[in-house]
């Protein structure tokens, strides 16, 4: 039977090696418990953290707990959720030929400043997204995601929420609403349909900021943080070079 799942396929934990967060797996199980989410998936940087404790403990809670990992491909971010077998998966290329109906392969913040986003990388690959990421951290006056939109109605891609949360305060910020029965497969297939609603309200400039100064706060390497800064301020001074493709 059909039902609107809440659902949020962008989250970082403490098992994360490239930050220092504060909650674990086990954690973030308990809060989107009480925030009474459907389904989940922790997608640590090129690594994943799944296993039958954490999907036993999430079943407990009532939640059905995806495998899922944000890989960096070129220094780009790709989230893959559902996939057996991530090592191997280091090209596009590769990414592509393992994309099957079981699983789901999303462009997280694809046009918000930084390195990590894809970018204009976009535009050459169309057919390797299932879904396009509507992220959380936005505001009505700055809003990286409506690049994001543009490009899902040009491809007929839908949109899914992600908080991307890498802090306490960004879960449960946005997510999205899927029709589809309460099963893995069945909301793989729901998404790709585009049975599926994003649910997300903008940030104050100062909520921005704060989230922003913790999250740089949460990386162990003090280099990898001013890369990431440069990488936004490349990003701001360039932020119209994929305009060109929408036209």
């Amino acid at each position: 039977m059909n039902q609107l799942l809440k659902i949020d396929f962008h989250i970082h934990t403490k098992e994360d090696i490239d930050n220092d967060i504060d909650y674990n797996a086990f954690d973030l199980i308990d809060r989107a418990s009480t925030l009474l989410f459907d389904a989940i998936a922790i997608t640590n940087h090129n690594h994943i953290q799944y296993d039958h404790k954490l999907v036993s403990y999430a079943e407990k809670k009532g939640i059905i707990l995806f495998q899922g990992v944000e890989r960096s491909i070129h220094h780009k971010h790709v989230l893959l959720i559902n996939f057996s077998e991530v090592d191997s998966l280091d090209t596009y290329e590769s990414i592509e030929a393992a994309k099957a109906d079981h699983n789901l392969v999303i462009a997280p913040h694809p046009f918000f400043p930084g390195m990590q986003s894809l970018g204009k990388d976009m535009y050459s690959m169309p057919s390797l997204f299932d879904a396009i990421e509507y992220c959380h951290f936005y505001h009505p006056r700055l809003n990286f995601n409506r690049e994001a939109v543009r490009y899902s109605k040009k491809y007929c891609l839908p949109l899914i929420a992600g908080s991307d949360a890498h802090t306490r305060e960004q879960f449960g910020q946005c997510y999205s609403l899927v029709k589809s029965e309460k099963n893995k497969r069945a909301i793989i297939q729901a998404i790709k349909k585009g049975q599926i609603k994003v649910v997300a309200r903008p940030l104050s400039l100062i909520k921005m900021i704060r989230i922003y100064l913790k999250i740089l706060s949460n990386k162990p390497n003090l280099k990898r943080s001013l890369i990431r800064v440069h990488g936004i301020f490349n990003r701001l001074l360039h932020v119209s070079e994929t305009k060109k493709y929408l036209q």
